[in-house]
């Protein structure tokens, strides 16, 4: 005796496969969308500190930024000028504007949690 899935409401197999489908793939591209939709509600600071500052300033390698409440101006003048092992950056590489919005993402932002204290 063959085994047939009974049909729901009128539905072939074939229509719920296809239902299932295209549920699935709604549901990736909404976590697709919500995805690029993060990306695009960050700031532009926000995204230079993670382009350019992150690698030596969550490393452990340059000091703490977040959560230090200083002046964007500071920010400004450290960068421009460079200071110890931090290389000057100049406004063909970091431009006003964009520095600017560095300090301000900086002097706003909270301090970072380090990872080793959220694996306890």
């Amino acid at each position: 005796m063959a085994y047939h899935r009974p049909a729901i409401q009128g539905f072939t197999c074939h229509a719920l496969r296809t239902a299932r489908l295209l549920t699935l793939a709604g549901l990736g591209s909404l976590c697709l969308s919500t995805g690029a939709a993060a990306e695009q509600a960050k700031t532009l600071g926000q995204k230079t500190y993670e382009k350019t500052c992150i690698y030596c300033h969550e490393a452990g390698i340059g000091p703490e930024l977040k959560g230090r409440q200083l002046p964007p101006e500071f920010f400004a003048i450290i960068v421009r000028s460079g200071l110890r092992a931090m290389p000057a950056f100049p406004q063909t590489h970091i431009s006003d504007a964009t520095l600017k919005e560095l300090g301000q993402y900086l002097s706003t932002s909270p301090a970072r949690v380090p990872a080793s204290a959220t694996s306890k």
